[in-house]
């Protein structure tokens, strides 16, 4: 058994506990990011009969598809789980069950861009008048508009909302009424919060690489000493375990809360389907997962051809 050599790596390995403990508390600290508050467009649709609201419907859907949106339709998920939840109270979940249903979502994930269509034209009066502005006495229809970025609506954001408007004056004329129009344009804020959000998401990617690393890792370090092959082999095959089960990927933690978390909470518990819709993170995450384990690798097994003896 060579004492030496297992007392070297014995410090390495606290070394780097000690620097992930250090990264993850800097990380933890600083990897909060900022929110933002999302205001919308608002326009207010009246609409007399039912007819009148079909066509409405028509114009909304095709319009929308033309520009990219897919139909989400309501948010079943979240009706379910607030049917079932008895802490509510009664009276609020009976006003937020009303919200839920009336709502029908649109979205443009390329463009960042959400239209929520809300029907009231049978709400109560107490659910019209939670609305943040003068609505109208007759039937209608509420249309939001967001453009999901920090810092007000953008350049593309105001085209698709002046684009869309034109479209629904043309079929619909005098009934469109704007409730509230885009807020404006904030580049400065836009680019703080970018920022600083682009930071957090930087410091809370080595967060789960690390916490991963420091799993996975010391097991790969244990077994890959009870086998007789030389130190860069074993480094080749801890840098491609680890970059596969660490990798940290975007998953979701809530309504609009989403972490990143190592690969091994995906693979092989979730359907293929899954890194279809994560390969632009994927892309970036893994090149540079495979370069902290490379790094990561060369400090535990030092030497190219050394043979480490373990005894059992």
């Amino acid at each position: 058994m060579n004492r030496g050599a297992d007392a070297s790596e014995a410090s390495t390995l606290r070394r780097i506990s000690k620097l992930g403990s250090l990264a993850l508390t800097v990380a933890l600290l600083g990897g909060c990011g900022e929110g933002y508050e999302l205001k919308p467009a608002i326009l207010n649709v009246l609409v007399a009969t039912e007819e009148s609201e079909q066509e409405l419907t028509t114009t909304v859907s095709s319009v929308l598809k033309a520009e990219g949106f897919e139909d989400l339709g309501r948010f079943d998920e979240m009706i379910a789980f607030v049917r079932l939840d008895s802490a509510m109270p009664p009276k609020a979940k009976e006003s937020e069950l009303a919200r839920l249903y009336r709502e029908r979502t649109y979205l443009n994930d390329s463009r960042h861009l959400r239209v929520v269509w809300a029907d009231y034209t049978n709400a109560k009066p107490a659910d019209v008048a939670l609305l943040r502005y003068t609505a109208p006495s007759e039937p209608f229809v509420e249309i939001s508009i967001y453009d999901e970025r920090p810092g007000g609506f953008g350049a593309k954001g105001l085209g698709f909302y002046s684009g869309f408007l034109s479209a629904l004056r043309d079929k619909h004329g005098a009934a469109v009424v704007v409730a509230k129009e885009p807020p404006p344009t904030n580049d400065a804020e836009y680019r703080r919060i970018n920022a600083n959000n682009a930071i957090a998401a930087i410091l809370a990617w080595f967060v789960a690489v690390l916490v991963s690393l420091l799993f996975t890792g010391l097991l790969s370090v244990y077994l890959l000493k009870k086998l007789g092959i030389s130190n860069r082999t074993r480094r080749v095959i801890f840098v491609l375990v680890n970059t596969w089960l660490v990798a940290p990927l975007p998953f979701q933690g809530g309504f609009i809360f989403v972490f990143p978390g190592p690969n091994l909470i995906a693979f092989p518990w979730t359907d293929w389907g899954y890194y279809s819709r994560v390969a632009s993170y994927a892309a970036v995450s893994f090149p540079c997962a495979l370069v902290v384990c490379a790094a990561v690798s060369i400090l535990l097994f030092k030497g190219g051809a050394q043979r480490i003896s373990v005894e059992a």
